[in-house]
């Protein structure tokens, strides 16, 4: 919540708000949840708690084409031959996390996103989008 608060990336409406909008627009509130993951460190032990908030992307209403949710990932064939490289020239394979990867989604610039906040959200409170 704190980067997102730093990015001044959204503006926080009440219900009447966002049913004036609903009625004028008709743009519908996608839901969010928050999700939460233990890391561990090398020995499996507990290192920290991590948190963040996603919006449920599936109940979006609009209808979206495969071009505008591409998500770049490695295909097989490419594991393979990196695989198959590193066996050749005697190296040791190591995998690697992209952090934030859908952060960079562009929305339409012109088009009202609203999210509804998730339950128990500190900032948004309850009745906000």
């Amino acid at each position: 919540m704190d980067g997102l608060l730093l990015d001044e990336c959204f503006d926080i409406i009440s219900e009447e708000e966002y049913q004036a909008l609903l009625r004028k627009t008709g743009t519908r509130a996608i839901p969010s949840m928050c999700v939460f993951t233990i890391k561990r460190d090398s020995l499996g032990k507990p290192a920290r708690a991590k948190s963040r908030i996603v919006v449920l992307g599936n109940k979006d209403p609009r209808e979206w084409t495969k071009a505008d949710c591409f998500a770049p990932v490695v295909s097989l064939p490419t594991v393979r031959l990196f695989t198959a490289l590193a066996v050749k020239h005697r190296t040791v394979l190591k995998q690697g996390d992209c952090k934030l990867a859908f952060v960079q989604a562009v929305l339409p610039e012109k088009e009202l996103t609203i999210v509804k906040p998730p339950p128990g959200c500190p900032v948004s409170g309850p009745n906000t989008y």
